[in-house]
């Protein structure tokens, strides 16, 4: 049975959800199967609920099933938690896109989690933790680097002294600050040190020299992506380092594994896939840079790829990354992500048992339940390489749950250094 006045009390008191909504007025209806109902909005605010009525100007819409399993328990089931996660599952917010959806996606986001919420109850978030302040030592250089006939100036982040270089490489679109917190983990600096660096495009980092980024959209291929690490980390000047990425950055852990085998000590990818992951029929990167697209939609969607057991300050903080990005280079990156990269042209040049090639998830991410295109089939497909599936953990581990994805990944890379000390 669901309680209409819950939720609209719910809603009507939720500060987050009348931020997100401000300036909106209109009627928002859910369309559950056989217990619909309708939210009247005034500049944000919830007022009124009731039966549907007319035409509604936002609709959620989804499958009964959807509904019977994300309306089950206060911890949500993986691909249930969040209108991003949902789209995967039959989830549709539906309405005018440009002028209604896109612009309070983070609205409609945050209005989703409320009406969970009030049906099913709150998941249990992590509390927040800054375990790492006294040890929050990373420095802050800039270099030049030039691929494919390009120079750019890279900024990138170093900490930690030991013996392993390791390089890191963020999500789409978004730069090293989302290991900050990596970089100051005591147990992480005794075993590596670590490069957490700015693609140029992104960050401190700057468009390569003489490139007239005003003019075109930033569309890179997966070999310029390719180049750009090999080229840090030969300017850095690193020995036989070890690469771990995530997302887009998890992707291309795996490329290198395939391309540059030689050049790394051992390939850890983050939430990467094995080929192409499927997409929403009709999906293109073109609405991350569409003007009349505003450029917090992506931002709002990343929003909802974080744990939701994740402290909630911590999945802000990455929103937050994801809304100082310069457009269009998220979609940019994505393009490689959703389309380019494909281990079913080039994973036969893989040799994990000379390298070790580690595929890393979390519990809300859908690479880790996707067993043809996801982080299963990586293992299935490449002998010797070994996925890891991580409770609890979303898509942007290393900065929306750090203690939780340090405290994971810290036994997991003992692992990685003593398979890479063996296959020397």
């Amino acid at each position: 049975m669901i309680d209409r006045q819950k939720i609209l009390a719910a809603a009507g008191s939720d500060k987050e959800l009348t931020y997100k909504l401000r300036t909106y007025s209109g009627r928002v209806r859910f369309g559950l199967p056989g217990a619909a109902f309708d939210l009247l909005i005034d500049d944000g605010t919830a007022v009124k609920i009731g039966d549907t009525e007319g035409n509604a100007d936002v609709t959620f819409a989804a499958p009964e099933e959807f509904w019977t399993t994300a309306l089950a328990s206060a911890v949500p089931a993986p691909g249930y938690e969040s209108v991003t996660s949902g789209m995967g599952n039959g989830l549709r917010v539906e309405g005018d896109f440009v002028h209604v959806v896109a612009p309070w996606q983070t609205g409609w986001a945050r209005l989703y989690q409320v009406v969970r919420e009030a049906v099913a109850g709150a998941a249990p978030r992590k509390p927040f933790q800054d375990p790492y302040r006294e040890t929050d030592t990373a420095v802050g250089r800039y270099t030049y680097v030039t691929a494919d006939g390009q120079e750019a100036r890279v900024y990138y982040e170093t900490a930690g002294t030991g013996p392993i270089p390791l390089l890191l490489q963020a999500t789409a679109g978004a730069d090293g600050r989302q290991y900050r917190h990596l970089l100051a983990d005591p147990r992480m600096q005794e075993r590596f040190t670590m490069y957490a660096y700015d693609l140029p495009y992104h960050g401190k980092s700057l468009p390569p020299v003489g490139a007239r980024w005003w003019e075109e959209a930033y569309l890179p291929t997966r070999e310029t992506l390719i180049g750009w690490a090999v080229a840090i980390a030969d300017t850095l000047g690193l020995e036989n380092p070890f690469f771990m990425g995530c997302s887009v950055g998890g992707q291309l852990a795996l490329d290198l594994a395939a391309e540059h085998g030689d050049r790394f000590g051992a390939f850890i990818s983050l939430n990467g896939w094995y080929d192409r992951p499927p997409l929403p029929e009709g999906f293109s990167n073109d609405m991350f840079r569409t003007p009349a697209v505003p450029d917090s939609y992506a931002p709002a969607l990343n929003l909802g790829a974080t744990s939701p057991l994740a402290p909630e300050a911590n999945a802000h903080e990455a929103y937050w990354i994801y809304r100082s990005a310069f457009p269009g280079i998220y979609a940019g990156d994505n393009d490689y992500f959703a389309h380019y990269h494909d281990l079913g042209e080039n994973g036969h040049k893989i040799d994990a048992h000379a390298k070790p090639v580690y595929v890393v998830t979390g519990e809300y991410d859908a690479a880790a339940h996707d067993e043809v295109h996801g982080a299963p089939a990586v293992e299935t497909n490449i002998p010797g390489a070994r996925f890891v599936n991580v409770p609890g953990l979303g898509h942007f581990a290393p900065c929306d749950d750090p203690v939780g994805f340090n405290d994971a990944i810290v036994p997991i890379l003992d692992e990685v250094i003593a398979k890479a000390g063996g296959s020397k």
